[in-house]
């Protein structure tokens, strides 16, 4: 997205601008006056902003029609949840609108929950997940999945947080619950469960670095005909599909922005493995960081894939919890200025990327128009 480009769509810009500007008053004013009312007008704003958003997308306009006629046997194919809401929802009278609202809620409500169990830097973090366009503008395309990354995000904080009551049927219900929002979860957490001894301890940057650089040399047909050879048989159909598309496909070279996106994150797991210090207090948990590596990981694996790369973003969210604290080590004043600017800079230019989706219709990339319900009656 360049100047000009700026300047002849400032109009279908100003929703946006407007949203960064809103938050950003809020997080001022929270800090200025030392006030611990932040949470409710903050995602107050949040959800007016994308739970009355209309049918903008090709993906919203299928899940609108979906909702519409819910009674239709393709819907028992989607997850248990969307069923769930949609009977419910059209139970009590309301339209399509309704399901939007909710899921935006269910997936703000988790990501806000989830930053307090990692860290203190509430505020920035969670200013950092509206920017990232794999989350927050991501729910305009694919909400049902960002909805059950939030759950699993939530969910996996309380893995170290004994002194929590009920803390084990609590992160089993939620296990259960982010599965029923989307089904790629279950990869996730078998994952997180076959990894359990290395995302809970702290590793030798050396580990950390030729796992990065090694499986970023690793072609991902490899990964993907060995998951045919071995997983295939116990897969659903959809993700058989998948599979067979790939090994049909000529995808031996990633795609420019897929192989460009997977060399920057790789840059910033090396960052954050350098920057890191021994475990002083909660917000020096291990586990953002490994989980995060481990998504980079499989990033570098599927990287020619991008519908098994998408399984990366349960991951790499954890860098919203890891870049506040990773700033908050930074002694020098001038330098931790310097550090922060750049990091606004980097995940602005991120959010400016992700107003640009991709659109199966169209065969491109068009930019994101904002249209809210609420605003559409008001005028």
């Amino acid at each position: 997205m360049n100047l000009q480009f700026g300047i002849d769509n400032i109009g279908n810009l100003l929703p946006y601008g407007i949203l960064l500007l809103a938050y950003l008053l809020l997080s001022f004013q929270s800090e200025l006056y030392r006030s611990r009312f932040f949470a409710v007008p903050a995602l107050g704003v949040l959800l007016f902003f994308v739970g009355f958003r209309e049918a903008m997308t090709g993906d919203m306009e299928r899940y609108a029609q979906m909702y519409e006629d819910f009674r239709h046997p393709n819907l028992v194919s989607l997850e248990p949840s969307f069923s769930f809401l949609s009977r419910v929802l059209n139970a009590m009278g309301l339209d399509y609108h309704a399901l939007f609202f909710a899921y935006s809620f269910i997936t703000l409500f988790f990501v806000f929950l989830g930053i307090t169990n990692y860290t203190r830097h509430v505020k920035l973090s969670l200013l950092l997940y509206i920017l990232l366009p794999a989350y927050f503008l991501n729910m305009f395309v694919e909400m049902r999945e960002v909805c059950a990354v939030s759950i699993a995000f939530c969910a996996t904080g309380l893995l170290n947080r004994k002194e929590i009551r009920l803390r084990v049927p609590t992160f089993l219900a939620l296990v259960a619950l982010s599965v029923s929002f989307h089904y790629s979860a279950i990869l996730y957490w078998v994952i997180v469960l076959l990894s359990y001894r290395f995302i809970t301890k702290p590793h030798s940057p050396t580990l950390y670095i030729s796992l990065l650089v090694g499986t970023l040399l690793i072609p991902t047909s490899v990964l993907i005909g060995a998951v045919n050879l071995f997983a295939s048989p116990l897969l659903p159909p959809r993700y058989q599909g998948y599979i067979t598309e790939f090994l049909e496909a000529e995808t031996s070279l990633a795609e420019s922005g897929q192989l460009l996106k997977t060399l920057v994150y790789v840059t910033i797991a090396m960052c954050f493995v350098h920057w890191r210090r021994p475990m002083q207090n909660k917000d020096d948990d291990h586990l953002p960081l490994n989980l995060f590596v481990l998504g980079v990981v499989i990033l570098n694996l599927t990287r020619s894939f991008a519908a098994a790369s998408r399984l990366s973003f349960f991951f790499v969210v954890y860098q919203i919890v890891i870049f506040p604290i990773m700033l908050g080590r930074v002694k020098d004043k001038t330098l931790r200025v310097t550090a922060a600017d750049l990091m606004g800079v980097f995940f602005l230019a991120q959010f400016g990327w992700g107003l640009f989706y991709y659109s199966e219709e169209a065969g491109n990339y068009p930019f994101l128009h904002y249209r809210n319900v609420l605003v559409s009656i008001l005028r």
